[in-house]
């Protein structure tokens, strides 16, 4: 048997308010999609397994380091994924979604957050936003509409 693949966990979340989604444009040095439209998310760390759901501390950590909110509301659960780094490494993707907690988002650190962005779905698709973030948003629509009714 070969080598166990070892693997990056990824946890991000759309948020909603009204028809608008919130998506950030990734700083031009990240070593992953720099300057690409996403959702707001990053790296599990060891740190967000202390009590408590791992994923959903993990999204919650991202939001308040790279927009400086607090989502205290529940997250709801939207698909995974697995995609390959340009360097071999291997990422498992968690996408959640939630309705937008309020207050003003603004990038943290420039570097890893160059801005925040409020798209339609609709806009979305003509942003030139990469396949995978369309994709997650449209089901995280998906879920957010479901929830609603």
């Amino acid at each position: 048997m070969g080598e166990a693949a070892r693997f990056i966990c990824n946890a991000e979340v759309a948020l909603r308010k009204g028809d608008r989604w919130l998506l950030i444009r990734r700083g031009a040095r990240e070593a992953h999609a720099a300057g690409t439209l996403a959702l707001v998310g990053g790296k599990v760390e060891v740190r967000d397994g202390d009590g408590g759901p791992v994923l959903e501390s993990a999204v919650r950590r991202e939001v308040a380091e790279e927009i400086g909110l607090h989502l205290t509301g529940p997250l709801h659960y939207v698909t995974s994924a697995h995609f390959a780094l340009p360097d071999g490494g291997n990422v498992v993707n968690v996408v959640f979604c939630a309705d937008f907690p309020g207050g003003e988002p603004v990038p943290q650190n420039p570097q890893e957050v160059a801005a925040v962005v409020w798209l339609s779905r609709r806009e979305l698709e003509d942003s030139g936003a990469p396949k995978w973030t369309r994709e997650y948003l449209a089901l995280a629509e998906d879920v957010h509409d479901r929830l609603a009714h």
